[in-house]
Formats: C-alpha cells, sequence, structure tokens
C-alpha cells in the first residue's frame, strides 16, 4: 500500500490539510480535554488542536460510528477513530445509514482501551498511549481494560480509507487502503512510497490472546443461565441507543407489543396467570442480539451504557461472533462485501447443519 511516515507532531498538519485543501468538509476525531477523551466536530483549521495526546488515547467514551448515523448528507466527514468505529461506520454504509462518498474514513491502531471513567482516574499511570507491557503491569494493579477490548482481535487498523499506523520507534505511517485514501493523502502532496503494512505476526498474536481471553469468559449453556445473566435489566434500552449498528427509526420495543403497559400488560396477566415486570428482558435482548447478529463489531459500547453494570459483552459480542463465523463475514472489513442477510447463496449453510 501507499504511505508516508510522519513523526507524531506531523499529525496536526495532516488532519489541518485534509480541511485547508477540501478533501474533507469537517473532521470528527479526538480530542483531549484534561485527563478525559471525547469527540469534536471541526470544520475550521485553525480549530485543529495537537490530535498526538488524544488520538491513540486508550480511552473509550462512545462509538464515533453512532454519533454520525444517519448522516445522509452531501457535505464530506472525515472520522478520525478506532477501527472496531470504522468497521460499525462500514457496516452503516451498508445499512444505507450513511453514504460511502461523503465519508474518508481513517482508522488509528488500537492497543485496547479502558473505560473513560477509569482512564480519567488512572490518567497519571496510564498516559496518553499505553503499550501490552504498560496495560499488563496496571493490569496487576487491578486496573483493567474494557472486557469487549480484551476479547477484542482486530485492533490493528487494516480498514476504512486511510489508516494511522505505528510504526518503528514513535513514527507513525499514513497509508491510504483506498483510491479514495490515496487521493487524499496525495493531495496533502506526501511523499507516498509503498509500506508493507500487513503485520501478520502481530495481528495473530492479537488474535491469539483475545481468543484466550473469550475461551475464559463464563458461558451461559442454557435459558435459566440467560435469565438469570439478565435478571437485573430494567429494559432501559441504553445499550441500544449506544450501539452504532442499532438504526431502526421506529424500534418494535417502542411500539405497544413490544412495550405493553397498562391493559395490555393485564391482558398478558390474564393469558399466563401471572407476568414479570419490567416485561420482556430476555425477548428484548433476544431480539436485539438477532438484530445485530451480522453487524456487531464487539465494540463493547452496550457495556458500557447499562445503568445496572451487566457485562453485556459476555452475550453480545459472543453470540454475533458464532454467528458471524458460521457466515465466514467479518464485519466492517469490507464495504463491497454484502450482507450476509441480504445475499442468497444456494445450499450455503449446508454443512454447517450437517456438523
Amino acid at each position: 500500500m501507499k504511505g508516508a511516515e510522519l513523526k507524531p507532531e506531523d499529525l496536526k498538519g495532516l488532519l489541518r490539510g485534509l480541511l485547508e485543501k477540501g478533501v474533507v468538509d469537517c473532521l470528527v476525531m479526538p480530542h483531549r480535554a484534561g485527563k478525559t477523551v471525547s469527540y469534536m466536530l471541526v470544520n475550521d483549521p485553525d480549530k485543529i488542536e495537537s490530535p498526538e495526546s488524544a488520538i491513540f488515547a486508550p480511552s473509550f467514551v462512545v462509538n464515533a460510528a453512532n454519533l454520525v448515523k444517519g448522516w445522509t448528507i452531501k457535505e464530506k466527514v472525515g472520522i478520525v477513530a478506532k477501527p472496531c468505529e470504522i468497521r460499525a461506520a462500514i457496516e452503516l454504509i451498508k445499512l444505507k445509514q450513511m453514504d460511502n462518498e461523503s465519508l474518508l474514513l481513517i482508522a488509528v491502531d488500537c492497543s485496547g482501551a479502558y473505560t473513560n471513567q477509569v482512564y480519567t482516574e488512572n490518567y497519571a499511570d496510564i498516559g496518553d498511549q499505553a503499550d501490552s507491557a504498560k496495560m499488563k503491569a496496571l493490569e496487576g494493579k487491578g486496573v483493567l481494560i474494557r472486557e469487549a477490548c480484551a476479547i477484542c482481535a482486530n485492533k490493528l487498523a487494516d480498514v476504512g480509507d486511510i489508516i494511522i499506523a505505528r510504526a518503528a520507534g514513535e513514527n507513525l505511517v499514513a497509508a491510504g487502503l483506498t483510491d479514495m485514501g490515496v487521493d487524499a493523502l496525495t493531495t496533502l502532496e506526501l511523499s507516498l512510497e509503498d509500506k508493507d503494512l500487513e503485520r501478520t505476526a502481530e495481528k495473530e498474536k492479537i488474535a491469539g490472546d483475545a481468543k484466550a481471553k473469550l475461551d475464559a469468559l463464563p458461558q451461559m449453556g442454557s435459558l435459566d443461565a440467560l435469565e438469570e445473566f439478565l435478571h437485573d435489566c430494567i429494559v432501559c434500552k441504553n445499550c441500544r441507543d449506544m450501539c452504532p449498528v442499532c438504526y431502526c427509526k421506529e424500534c418494535f420495543f417502542e411500539q405497544p407489543l413490544g412495550k405493553p403497559t397498562g391493559g395490555d400488560l393485564l391482558n398478558l396477566a390474564e393469558l399466563r396467570g401471572a407476568i414479570g415486570l419490567p416485561p420482556g428482558q430476555l425477548f428484548y435482548h433476544l431480539t436485539r442480539v438477532y438484530h445485530v447478529s451480522t453487524t456487531c463489531v464487539g465494540c463493547g459500547a452496550c457495556e458500557d451504557a447499562c445503568p445496572k453494570d451487566i457485562p453485556l459483552t459476555r452475550f453480545y459480542p459472543v453470540i454475533t461472533q458464532k454467528v458471524q463465523d458460521i457466515f465466514e463475514y467479518v464485519p466492517g472489513k469490507d464495504v463491497e462485501e454484502p450482507l450476509p442477510f441480504t445475499a442468497y447463496e444456494e445450499e450455503e449453510l449446508e454443512d454447517k447443519l450437517r456438523d
């Protein structure tokens, strides 16, 4: 792939140039505010802050794709975010929730992330970046990365239009993965040359570590175990609202059948003799996991949003990964790859059914 080596302090000029040269009309990018990190929408090049303290920060507040979901606008939007966020944006493009021609997707290498609360409380120890050695040392002190990040096998930037990858030492490489990405870097007058960023060995190690963490998670092998797992759920639907790939304009669970109240509840109670309150915990989560079964990127935003601290990473990414394995589908890998449920192949699951 074509890319250019940069120093961390060159990132500001790169992002500023995207606005100055008219490659994008605005940028959604990480923003440092003291000990914390959030996202900022910038359309004035003079408002671009030095991003090196925020762009690799191991903190997760919200999936950036959720912030721009539904932006089917003519203006060109650049999104600078972690791989899971860029993968979610690619799935939203396939779901017709965003326009591919109106987006420039810039994926940044990730080592895993802490919840913003944990990151803020431990900023003195974590700092602006964290590698596996630092994270291991912090784990010994009880400072743990998000479970979704521990089981993530896709931490290295390898999707989108442009990737910003860590190179030797403190240097970075900005490389174009698509024609749009290469054109953007060319417009910035960077000296592009062939770069080998396959990083096969590093990806295999990350995948191996992620699988070991995944296999170590508690398993739910029965309906009773699942009901016990979800028994604290108050059906607030925060997990739905913060999920980047949950996009329906009219959710079934805001309709009378999905959200029974008053007389509807009494009718159900009369049919069954008794009904739990709040109603539909299991029905809600089983329906939602089916809904996102092929598009879930395992970002863990659902778990972060749960006010009851239910470890939803042990349910959503775990279940959806099993479905994705059946279809041999990696969500967010390629904007041209059709969604499994929308592409018919005769007898495509015959071998799975025989197993």
